[in-house]
């Protein structure tokens, strides 16, 4: 997570009082900032796997106010 926070992706979503914070869980964190990283970084070859903690998906996550770039 630290990595995608680092390379651009939009953490603050996730941060306390964001959209995102809840669940506070690194779970739920970590799906947040990986979606952001990659939709920030595929067009330019970035990958989606972050060492075996990520996969792509089909369904839309967004909950509430929080809202994923799908």
């Amino acid at each position: 997570m630290d990595y995608a926070c680092g390379s651009g992706a939009d953490c603050g979503m996730a941060a306390p009082g964001g959209p995102c914070y809840l669940p506070d869980t690194l779970m739920a964190h970590a799906s947040f900032a990986f979606n952001s990283y990659w939709q920030r970084n595929k067009a330019a070859g970035g990958t989606c796997d972050f060492a075996g903690s990520a996969m792509l998906i089909t369904k839309d996550p967004s909950y509430d106010e929080c809202r994923y770039v799908y």
